[in-house]
């Protein structure tokens, strides 16, 4: 109950942050006691502190100042579907992938995606060291400006090596032995090389993504 009236109070400060200054007070007080009234929430009022309306000003900064939590994440955190090129958009809902379950995945910050997920679900080295590679690229594509999906090996060995997946004896085979997901796989390693997801690649992409977001 107490989590609803929450996100009802972040848009009602959306609301009167459209008023004018020497407005916003009242019209906090007004619209918070409208919503309680319908909906029959106005005990709230007194066993839960909301706000005195004279500290309605501080009380917009506190919420939204206390949801930088991942179980109060802020809306601003959120990702929008339209947030993505539209060639990411077009691989997503292709593949059946939503917009629930990407927010369930990752979330917002400094216009990049950040991974919720703490598990790759799987205990294969070859695998995770993969799905690392194919979940890198698929976060560099939403700050890309053409939405292109690809990672820099040295990034995935170093997830690799935090996700305590790193096997450096055979991390270059691991790519190799999986060429068909990659499009431009050099004969030579090199480090600074974008390595581009190819068909193959998304499709792989897009059960790893589904397979995680249903959780382990």
């Amino acid at each position: 109950m107490y989590q609803s009236l929450k996100t009802e109070i972040k848009d009602i400060i959306e609301i009167v942050k459209q008023c004018p200054e020497s407005l916003q007070e009242k019209c906090f007080e007004l619209l918070l006691e409208n919503y309680l009234s319908d909906n029959g929430q106005n005990d709230i009022l007194e066993t839960k502190a909301v706000t005195p309306v004279a500290d309605a000003k501080i009380s917009v900064v506190d919420v939204q100042n206390e949801n930088d939590s991942e179980e109060n994440r802020d809306f601003n955190t959120e990702i929008s579907m339209k947030e993505f090129h539209v060639k990411v958009q077009r691989f997503l809902t292709s593949n059946n992938i939503s917009n629930e379950q990407i927010n369930y995945l990752y979330y917002k910050e400094d216009e990049k995606l950040k991974p919720l997920y703490d598990s790759l679900n799987s205990t294969n080295m070859s695998e995770c060291q993969i799905r690392i590679a194919l979940l890198t690229a698929f976060e560099n594509a939403f700050s890309d400006s053409n939405g292109e999906m690809s990672f820099n090996c040295e990034d995935v060995r170093a997830r690799c090596n935090a996700m305590k997946c790193y096997n450096s004896a055979n991390f270059t085979s691991y790519f190799k032995n999986n060429n068909s997901l990659w499009e431009n796989w050099p004969e030579k390693y090199d480090k600074n090389l974008s390595i581009v997801l190819s068909v193959e690649g998304k499709k792989e992409l897009a059960k790893v993504l589904l397979d995680l977001a249903k959780g382990e």
